[in-house]
């Protein structure tokens, strides 16, 4: 809890930022750690429902610091509900990591008790479900209303939480977790965003075929057309680039992957790696 409330509070002061510079700032955020733990937990509960609670921990935290960090402005956490396609081929293929880290021998365990799909990351282990493509952020005029309301807006946590919609188009929880920066992406450009900043602990994008001496891309802005023949690690920034490049095409407007602490400067050209369309 303490780690959490640090990162929302380093999450906090780099939104005040934006927020003096005059923008109108939508926080979505990721859940994979807290989803696979509380998966431990609660071994009976479905993912979906999973999902729902951690968009509500999170939210929760990340609404309680970006209020202390702003106290004059309004802030609001919003769960938020994101529609995949049943058939999506990503259901029989699980990629998406969650939870903690485990030995070989852990994780071939736990595959066999609890009928897992397990992947390497890196050295370990991690479980992995499956991350359809997001099609529509059922609450996204809601994330608008807000917005033009001056009211900072946390929501898509996690991905959102993945439904379907049946025959009768009502909609129904699916069990995954969906990309964060996919859902983040599609929400943006339903909000026609003038920018999609994908902040983490790298100081930008950096080219693959340097390893292990890899160069940072820079100076930014780099078009989608330069990426494209690059090939980045499927579990971290290939997802990254893939959903930047989607909302620039869309959009018209500027992605960037940067640090948490620079995200003003990302926006103002001094930081991080900047992608365009093109």
């Amino acid at each position: 809890m303490d780690t959490q409330m640090h990162n929302a509070r380093e999450a906090a002061t780099a939104v005040k930022q934006l927020v003096g510079a005059g923008f109108r700032v939508c926080v979505t955020h990721g859940n994979g750690p807290q989803v696979g733990m509380l998966a431990l937990q609660e071994p009976s509960a479905r993912l979906e429902v999973l999902d729902a609670e951690t968009e509500g921990q999170l939210g929760f935290i990340l609404e309680l610091e970006l209020g202390n960090a702003l106290p004059q402005q309004q802030v609001a956490a919003l769960l938020t509900q994101v529609v995949v396609d049943p058939a999506d081929p990503a259901f029989s293929n699980p990629t998406k990591q969650v939870g903690p880290h485990y030995s070989k021998e852990e994780a071939e365990r736990l595959a066999e008790e609890k009928g897992w799909a397990v992947a390497s990351d890196g050295d370990s282990f991690r479980r992995v479900v499956a991350s359809p493509l997001p099609k529509e952020v059922v609450e996204w005029r809601a994330v608008q209303t807000l917005l033009q309301a001056g009211v900072i807006t946390v929501c898509c946590g996690g991905g959102g939480i993945p439904v379907a919609v049946d025959g009768a188009g009502e909609k129904y929880g699916v069990e995954a977790v969906v990309d964060k920066d996919e859902a983040s992406a599609l929400l943006g450009t339903r909000l026609h965003a003038d920018w999609l900043l994908m902040l983490t602990d790298a100081d930008g994008i950096y080219d693959p075929a340097g390893w292990p001496h890899q160069k940072l891309l820079l100076p930014s802005p780099v078009r989608c057309s330069e990426l494209a023949g690059m090939r980045f690690a499927s579990g971290s920034m290939a997802p990254k680039v893939a959903a930047a490049c989607r909302f620039v095409q869309a959009t018209g407007g500027s992605a960037a992957v940067g640090r948490i602490a620079d995200a003003l400067r990302i926006v103002q050209g001094g930081a991080g790696t900047v992608i365009t369309a093109g």
